[in-house]
């Protein structure tokens, strides 16, 4: 077995953590939101090291906005259409290089691709399909040369996200020997499992002795042997959402609501 696990950092800025997004050019984009002053901030790291990039970026608008896409380090934010509903509105092109806004365009944004950004627009009433490089935010193309090479749904492939199993059936997907770690802990709720190669990802919530719960994750080699054990939340009254995922060779850990860890697979 030469299968190992390495923290790689740790972050934790004691803000909700919303949106976590890896980018394609080694980088993590984190969305956190103090609802409490109904404020979204916008963080970007190295997504090997943890190096700031840049840190607590904010707008005109505190909190009424979103990240829409990301394409070639460019982040394409969105405003909402108004505050009490969820449509999204114009587009704000940020330049992670140089930290700066390239350009706005207050119409629909459909998708990016060929160095394009391509919104759907609404003159008079009439729906019609404009592209604008997406470095100048410049007018290139209508309606006319664009509706062909509109492309397929983004592919999510290199991700594996935890699915919800009964602890009952869980020794039907992870074998016996995983399932074993289990026996210690008085558990409430289904498991979120997730399994990449030869190893099994595991994320429960056990019963302490006060009555509380306890949200514990572990890495399981197929041979029984533990890679990796953490407990992301303790003192909990109630069970708390999926707290986990893996992007290509890293593993991304959710610790209570503003911590975060990144783990390589190796």
């Amino acid at each position: 077995m030469n299968e190992k696990i390495k923290k790689l950092f740790s972050y934790d800025r004691g803000r909700q953590i919303f949106r976590l997004i890896p980018t394609e050019t080694g980088k993590l984009l984190i969305e956190e939101r103090d609802r409490n002053i109904k404020e979204a901030f916008f963080n970007c790291l190295d997504i090997y090291t943890g190096k700031e990039i840049f840190t607590d970026l904010q707008f005109d608008e505190k909190y009424w906005i979103g990240i829409e896409s990301i394409y070639k380090d460019v982040i394409l934010f969105h405003r909402f259409e108004r505050p009490d509903l969820p449509n999204h509105k114009g587009i704000i092109a940020y330049d992670i290089k140089s930290q700066t806004v390239l350009w706005e365009n207050l119409n629909s944004f459909l998708y990016a691709g060929d160095d394009k950004i391509v919104f759907m627009t609404f003159e008079s009433g009439i729906k019609g399909l404009v592209a604008v490089d997406y470095l100048s935010g410049e007018l290139i193309e209508d309606g006319r040369t664009i509706m062909g090479i509109i492309p397929e749904k983004e592919e999510h492939g290199s991700y594996i996200y935890s699915k919800r199993i009964p602890l009952t059936e869980l020794d039907k997907v992870a074998g016996e020997t995983s399932g074993k770690i289990f026996s210690d802990y008085l558990i409430k709720g289904d498991i979120n499992f997730a399994i990449r190669d030869k190893i099994s990802f595991y994320s429960f919530h056990h019963i302490t002795k006060d009555g509380k719960l306890d949200n514990l994750f572990f890495a399981v080699h197929e041979n029984g042997t533990i890679l990796l054990k953490e407990t992301l939340n303790k003192g909990l009254d109630k069970l708390e959402p999926e707290s986990f995922f893996i992007k290509d060779d890293l593993l991304f850990l959710l610790f209570g609501s503003s911590g975060l860890g990144v783990y390589q697979i190796i």
